[in-house]
């Protein structure tokens, strides 16, 4: 593409390079005449020699005089480098359609024309050459020896008239003064040149970009979230609640989910619907694991399973993390609950890489009305990022050298923009100039028919009421995360119906209301569906006394995103669904905007990139030979503190809602304290810290009595997922664990302290359990192993009240692995060796998918009558322990 680059106006360029031309141009001759009147006044004798003619003589023969001087002086003076400077500084020919100078050197090069894109480099040229000549003349010997000849003939005596030594200095000490000003000056106007032709430049790519990507495109995406049509919620104020326990409408949900499931529920387990109460259907909550698109692809495969068993009928909860999100999310937009619809879409979107910056620009450009709906959020953030002052937050407690936790902002945040697409890179690198055309300036001078489409005046109140309502608060950065999650939404929730014929394009589809979380909540209300749970945490760097510079105690707080509910399952602080993305403060909100984009829910829940440089590391460090770990194992140890802490992705970054959250809570709750101190709230993948989203199915108020994981990790056999569980339960006194449950034999490769704990309270008899699990799960070819009881003691101490009652039953727990199969009809087809199996590959195949798809359904399938058995089993205990407590009351 042949570019041409119309960086100023004719006019303007040409009054730019000929004021340019004639300051250097005068900057050159009265160097040349200080150096002339210098060597004039160390060498008298050569002032007797010159013409004593008028002043205005004198003037005019300045330059020449000065070039008699420059032929004089030895090459090796001082200055003979400060002329040459000047002399290649003065070289710039007339514009086109000026005659050429007499003086001009026949060899200078062309100048710069309007369309000429040399313009910027000879302005760096130029102040790169005024650098180096300011440098020369600040270290230059300004005295009598440094400028006279090499060669010279001794000065007379010194009479009355001659200049004293005092004089001298001073004369001298004057002039340099006067020129190093004068180059100052200079190089301070060609420095603005320079700014400004950067802002052309930015013009020119701006003006590449189609009109889709074009800032009345992006005001018109923002200006959606203003739109009570769209977001139904700009009419509701918002509010934090504080507290453990289920808010009222996720209770509320569970009982009309087990009324609508009862006769499902009896059907499945085949007892009669009559002998069935509702207060005994097993809370059940399916568990799917992160794993990028293989986990997203596995996980429909297990639920097209699930529903053709009638197993998915029964579920309460459809809890993810990471890559399996992306198939819930599915299922709870366009999909309606079924399986079969999302893996027809998945077909056919995953045809295409979501990176292509091919495909992107081609959707934009056909689908304008659905790439609103898509972009809206990153243009809304983009525009309020763009236009904020930025103040520094009053404290960094949880910075610590690299993206560390909440706030990006800091030194060594400030990373080149993204290459992943060419298209937000350009953007990203236009933020101040676009900033500058938001106000009334700029939209006087578009078109009436584009003010009167986008509303311009809309969004321009929208950022006046963010610098006003929001103004100690510093605004999210635009990140990566943001664009994955709209390129995730865009590929995987947009619907895509295949063409009639092959050659034709699939047809998109998209729902205003798949944009939005909380209207997920509608398959709930009436307990048709279960309820989604999107699991994210926060990495917290830190110490028991809040001390930023120590590094010994940080972890992660996990965060749930629900239709009904946003909030940290650790401390216990929500706000409602559709006012997640409000800048809240005190408890309320600050500025009402509508309600984050689901996109950036998916983005959020998956950014894997955003890992530890610890857990990159081991990325690495598990595919290498085991005999190669002694060598690498001390250097890893010598940098694990740091690297445990360190992030080089930053993560998605939104307005902390719990900012100044003043509530009465229990004293000396530092934990939900020191998340209220901070004005932003950065949040990660979940599998960062554990792969299986144990903790949301954990919480005691929701009182789940069967989890079913459905494991789609890599290098599953020695992942820790089980183990990190037991500690979190532990650590919130979750009595009902199966403590001791185990999949798999091996220990963790290079385990946290904790886990070497753990590892080592186990007792023997737990190990050979999970030694026979393991074998059954690779050599018997068992999909699905049952934990129902501890196999081991419980941490926990014993509550003196209720030691006079049987202990509740243990939560039941499923675990699914994705193995090959023997028994399958590609028994050669593994998941953990196939290519395009791989966790970041996003382009799929139809028959690719099919083949894990079908898979994974034929494992569950062959467990099937194993997961009714178990199913059943939770029932029954339910229903004996309610008995029994019902037998003590009478």
């Amino acid at each position: 593409m042949d570019i041409k680059f119309e960086l100023l106006s004719n006019h303007s360029q040409e009054s730019q390079l000929n004021s340019i031309s004639k300051q250097i141009e005068s900057l050159r001759i009265a160097v040349a005449e200080s150096i002339s009147t210098l060597q004039t006044r160390n060498c008298p004798e050569q002032a007797n020699k010159t013409d004593k003619s008028s002043p205005e003589s004198q003037s005019s023969n300045l330059e020449s005089k000065a070039g008699q001087k420059e032929e004089s002086m030895s090459k090796d003076s001082w200055y003979s480098g400060i002329l040459s400077s000047l002399d290649v500084l003065s070289r710039i020919p007339p514009l086109k359609g000026q005659s050429s100078s007499k003086n001009q050197p026949e060899n200078s090069s062309r100048a710069p024309s309007s369309n000429d894109n040399n313009y910027m480099s000879w302005l760096r040229g130029a102040k790169e050459q005024l650098e180096e000549l300011s440098e020369k003349i600040q270290s230059a010997n300004w005295g009598s020896d440094a400028v006279a000849p090499t060669t010279r003939s001794p000065s007379p005596a010194k009479t009355a008239d001659s200049p004293t030594d005092g004089d001298q200095t001073s004369y001298v000490d004057s002039m340099r003064q006067q020129i190093q000003a004068q180059i100052e000056s200079l190089q301070s106007q060609i420095g603005a040149r320079v700014d400004g032709a950067k802002a052309a430049w930015g013009d020119t790519i701006y003006g590449m970009l189609p009109e889709q990507l074009q800032l009345p495109w992006i005001t018109a995406c923002a200006q959606m979230c203003l739109d009570p049509n769209v977001h139904p919620e700009l009419l509701q104020p918002a509010s934090v609640r504080i507290g453990h326990e289920m808010c009222s409408q996720e209770a509320s949900f569970q009982l009309e989910r087990a009324k609508h499931m009862r006769n499902d529920f009896s059907e499945y387990i085949g007892v009669p619907a009559a002998s069935v109460d509702e207060r005994d259907i097993p809370i059940i909550g399916v568990a799917g694991s992160g794993g990028g698109f293989r986990a997203m692809v596995a996980t429909i495969g297990y639920y097209r399973a699930m529903h053709i068993s009638g197993f998915l009928r029964c579920v309460t909860y459809d809890a993810a993390v990471s890559g399996s999100s992306w198939a819930i999310g599915a299922l709870h937009t366009y999909a309606d609950g079924s399986p079969l619809r999302v893996l027809d879409n998945v077909r056919e979107a995953m045809r295409n890489s979501i990176f292509s910056t091919s495909n992107l620009m081609a959707f934009v450009k056909s689908n304008d009305g659905i790439a609103k709906h898509v972009f809206v959020d990153m243009a809304t953030k983009y525009l309020l990022y763009s236009n904020s002052d930025q103040p520094q937050p009053d404290k960094q407690s949880d910075i610590n050298s690299t993206h560390t936790a909440d706030n990006p902002d800091s030194d060594c945040t400030q990373h080149q923009p993204t290459n992943a697409n060419p298209i937000m890179h350009k953007l990203l690198q236009q933020g101040e100039r676009l900033a500058g055309t938001l106000f009334p300036g700029y939209l006087k001078n578009i078109s009436a028919d584009a003010v009167e489409v986008l509303k311009p005046s809309d969004v321009d109140e929208l950022i006046q009421a963010a610098k006003s309502a929001i103004e100690r608060i510093p605004t999210p950065q635009l990140s990566i995360v943001d664009l994955y999650g709209a390129l995730l939404f865009k590929q995987l929730i947009v619907e895509h119906k295949p063409g009639l014929k092959d050659s034709e394009e699939a047809e998109l589809s998209l729902n205003s209301k798949w944009t939005r979380l909380s209207a997920q909540r509608e398959g709930m209300d009436e307990g048709r569906l279960p309820m989604p749970i999107y699991t994210a945490v926060r990495h917290f760097i830190g110490s028991a006394d809040n001390d930023t510079e120590s590094t010994e105690s940080h972890g992660y707080q996990w965060f749930e995103f629900t239709p009904y509910e946003f909030g940290s399952i650790d401390h216990g602080a929500w706000i409602p669904a559709w006012a997640f993305g409000r800048p809240m403060t005190d408890g309320q909100d600050q500025m009402r905007i509508g309600e984050a984009h689901f996109g950036s829910v998916m983005g959020t829940v998956a950014s894997a990139f955003c890992a530890s440089v610890k857990a990159m590391v081991m990325e690495v460090y598990m595919n290498i030979p085991i005999a190669l770990h002694p060598v690498v194992d001390p250097l890893l140890d010598w940098f694990e503190k740091d690297t445990e802490v360190a992030h080089v992705v930053p993560p998605y970054t939104l307005y902390n809602p719990f900012f100044r959250t003043h509530e009465k809570r229990s004293t000396g709750d530092e934990l939900l304290a020191e998340l209220e101190s901070e004005q932003l709230l950065s949040l990660m993948d979940a599998g960062l810290e554990n792969n299986l989203p144990f903790a949301p199915l954990l919480r005691k108020e929701r009182n789940v009595d069967m989890i079913v994981c459905l494991d789609s990790s890599a290098n599953i056999d020695i992942m820790p997922w089980f183990a990190r569980a037991e500690a979190w339960a532990a650590k919130h006194e979750v009595g009902r664990w199966p403590w001791g449950a185990r999949p798999w034999a091996a220990d963790p490769l290079r385990p946290s302290k904790s886990e070497i704990e753990m590892s080592r309270s186990m007792l023997s008899s737990t190990k050979q359990a999970s030694k026979a699990t393991e074998d059954r799960l690779k050599d018997r070819n068992v999909k699905c192993v049952v934990f129902d009881r501890p196999l081991a003691p419980s941490p926990l101490r014993s509550d003196s009240s209720q030691l006079s009652l049987a202990p509740e039953p243990s939560t039941t727990i499923l675990y699914l692995p994705l193995t090959s199969n023997k028994e399958f009809c590609h028994p050669e087809f593994d998941p953990e060796t196939a290519d395009f199996c791989a966790t970041f590959n996003d382009k799929w195949m139809p028959e690719q998918v099919d083949l894990l798809a079908d898979l994974t359904s034929f494992n569950f399938m062959q467990e099937a009558e194993r997961i009714r058995s178990a199913v059943k089993e939770a029932y029954e205990r339910k229903r004996a322990y309610r008995l029994y407590l019902e037998s003590l009351e009478e």
